[in-house]
């Protein structure tokens, strides 16, 4: 179990009951900022850079454009340009079936979910995704809805060439009564403003999703989030549909590229990559991980952000490492088949970065990276030569950072605080940040 997952189980009671002021008070004492370039938050929410300012943009509990609550769990995230006068974040909500009951957009689950029909996945779950309309000349939102509905667990995901989005279940449970299955990536599209029938997209695999990015080829990358899990390649039949196409797991010289047991690899080693066909893509139980391992394929330490910069794709490994602390993988395709692949970075001290999660690229070419771990949550930049620096850090809640990306027309960055169950806008000078 996932700490946000054990945190939630745990530790709420109510579904609102962490954006409570009360919920800041009492993690406060556990927390120690690590940079004296971070100014305190009189709001206690989290604390930025003194070149940045944020704004609140959405919150769980509020009532959307459509008449449904915002969810709870905002996880994975991107931003679209509409026209470009408008900027539409897709934001996806991890809930499972009890946390779904309790923070997700209804009011009555059972009735609300039927009353849907054809749009409502699953009737017993109630994740999905919501969409956030910006107006880029004020910055403020015009609307908010909902724009998928009935699936589980979603994590994070990814753009696709044409410009939708691309949310994963990190969840393979078994057909209930009702004969619907998750583990299951579903496309949502920005350019229409209401709620849509959800597909599962079988042939890109049933497993624990967690995110997905595209090369220049078209081809997909899939991450997934285990202690014993693979990377994915999707290589669709049509190059604007990914409703029928290969799946592949990624095999190195390397069995386990964990290194928990000593440094096996090494930093900027470089790989030639085989790609291990795989036929089961949608098994009836957890078991796609397990045909690609005995075909050779190499294990990873909870794959989970991954991103493109326009040449290389950058897959974060949240437990890999001597000390557990996260790797950073760098995937740079040379063809449409071949490419090469390294260890980019690897945690050696956690006061740098500790167990990265959700990630992007800046558009001035940084990765800008979210943590997930027990200790204190803090979003970092780190330029191509690998300089880091720090950008923000939640000394406030047991909320962690994620769906952080940028509004393609302005730079505003936007980014959730899960377990607070906000949207958040940071803007500012970023120049002095990374200085």
């Amino acid at each position: 179990m996932k700490r946000r997952s054990f945190l939630y189980l745990s530790g709420i009671v109510s579904a609102y009951a962490l954006s409570d002021p009360l919920s800041h008070i009492l993690f406060a004492s556990k927390k120690k900022s690590f940079s004296a370039k971070m100014k305190k938050d009189p709001g206690r929410v989290m604390d930025l850079h003194r070149s940045l300012t944020y704004d609140i943009i959405s919150t769980k509990g509020q009532q959307m454009s459509d008449g449904y609550r915002v969810p709870g769990n905002p996880d994975g995230m991107s931003a679209f340009s509409i026209d470009g006068n408008q900027t539409v974040l897709i934001r996806n909500h991890e809930l499972g079936r009890t946390s779904g009951r309790l923070m997700g957009p209804f009011k009555d689950p059972k009735n609300d979910a039927l009353a849907l029909r054809e749009k409502h996945y699953d009737p017993k779950a109630y994740g999905g995704t919501t969409s956030i309309v910006i107006n880029n000349k004020n910055n403020k939102v015009i609307k908010e809805y909902l724009s998928l509905s009935g699936t589980m667990t979603n994590c994070a995901g990814g753009v696709t060439p044409w410009g939708t989005w691309l949310t994963c279940e990190e969840n393979i449970s078994k057909k209930q009564k009702n004969k619907v299955s998750h583990g299951y990536v579903f496309e949502v599209d920005p350019k229409k403003d209401f709620l849509q029938k959800p597909i599962p997209l079988k042939k890109m695999g049933r497993f624990l999703h967690e995110a997905v990015a595209f090369d220049k080829y078209g081809n997909a990358y899939l991450t997934e989030d285990r202690s014993d899990g693979l990377l994915y390649k999707f290589v669709p039949k049509n190059k604007d549909s990914l409703s029928d196409g290969k799946l592949y797991a990624l095999k190195i010289s390397e069995k386990d590229s964990r290194n928990w047991k000593k440094r096996d690899i090494l930093l900027n080693q470089k790989f030639k990559i085989e790609w291990i066909k795989l036929e089961d893509v949608d098994p009836k139980s957890d078991t796609l991980r397990e045909e690609g391992t005995k075909k050779g394929a190499t294990i990873f330490a909870r794959g989970e952000g991954i991103t493109y910069d326009g040449e290389s794709i950058f897959i974060t490994c949240t437990s890999g490492g001597r000390l557990k602390k996260g790797q950073i993988w760098k995937l740079t395709p040379k063809s449409n088949d071949s490419a090469i692949f390294e260890l980019w970075f690897e945690v050696k001290e956690k006061d740098k970065l500790n167990m990265p999660d959700n990630l992007t690229v800046a558009p001035w070419g940084d990765l800008i990276i979210c943590e997930d771990n027990p200790d204190l949550d803090r979003l970092w930049g780190i330029t191509p030569k690998g300089k880091i620096y720090l950008i923000a850090e939640n000394n406030y809640s047991n909320a962690e950072f994620a769906g952080v990306c940028f509004n393609p027309k302005n730079n505003i960055l936007y980014l959730n605080i899960q377990q607070n169950g906000q949207t958040i806008a940071i803007d500012g000078d970023w120049n002095s940040v990374r200085s």
